[in-house]
């Protein structure tokens, strides 16, 4: 009886367990992620007047925020942009704020989260990052990657790219039922593992 309880307390452990890793932010990327990080190129100082447009297809039923890799040239930023995520086919603006580039780490990914965006499966969206009050040493750039296949036109003012993608990602904060199968797998097959290496020992 008292095995019996411990093998449900077990289970009921690792199931809660992966049920709450499972609710994650869960980051798709947009451009062709099999490209080496050596061939990442960027778009050049995002100073005033200049606006940085990506257009993508969210992958999953809800869209929580973008990941965006910027670079700060190394430099104490202090400046701001503008974001906006635009439905792709009515242009109408879904979300809109503030990046604040003193919080940008140089060469990492940024998460700009919003307000979830739902039935976004399969929908397209248009991403716009515009400086307000950066000048020359006093800007953000953002990363771009050498387009694969997917449909996701880039472009900086009127200037296309088009054979290049941002390094973007989708963020999604749902239950993900691949993480939670993945997750309760390899915690059972943990257990399974340090009881048979008890046994052995014991």
């Amino acid at each position: 009886m008292k095995k019996t309880v411990k093998y449900i307390i077990t289970v009921a452990v690792i199931i809660a367990a992966a049920f709450l890793y499972a609710h994650v932010g869960k980051k798709v990327p947009v451009y062709d992620k099999t490209v080496d990080s050596s061939f990442y190129g960027n778009m050049g100082e995002l100073t005033a007047g200049l606006t940085v447009q990506q257009e993508f297809i969210c992958e999953k039923p809800v869209l929580s925020g973008v990941s965006i890799m910027c670079a700060t040239y190394g430099n104490a930023l202090t400046s701001t942009y503008q974001y906006q995520i635009l439905d792709g086919k009515t242009k109408e603006v879904l979300r809109s704020g503030t990046l604040d580039a003193s919080q940008v780490k140089n060469g990492r990914y940024y998460t700009i989260k919003f307000d979830e965006l739902r039935k976004c499966k399969g929908r397209e969206f248009i991403f716009t990052l515009a400086a307000e009050n950066a000048g020359p040493g006093n800007a953000l750039t953002v990363y771009n990657v050498p387009k694969g296949d997917e449909k996701a036109a880039l472009s900086l003012n009127e200037d296309e790219f088009p054979s290049n993608t941002l390094a973007l990602r989708t963020v999604s904060d749902m239950f993900d039922v691949e993480t939670f199968v993945s997750v309760m797998f390899c915690l059972a097959y943990l257990y399974v593992f340090i009881v048979i290496l008890y046994k052995f020992f014991s």
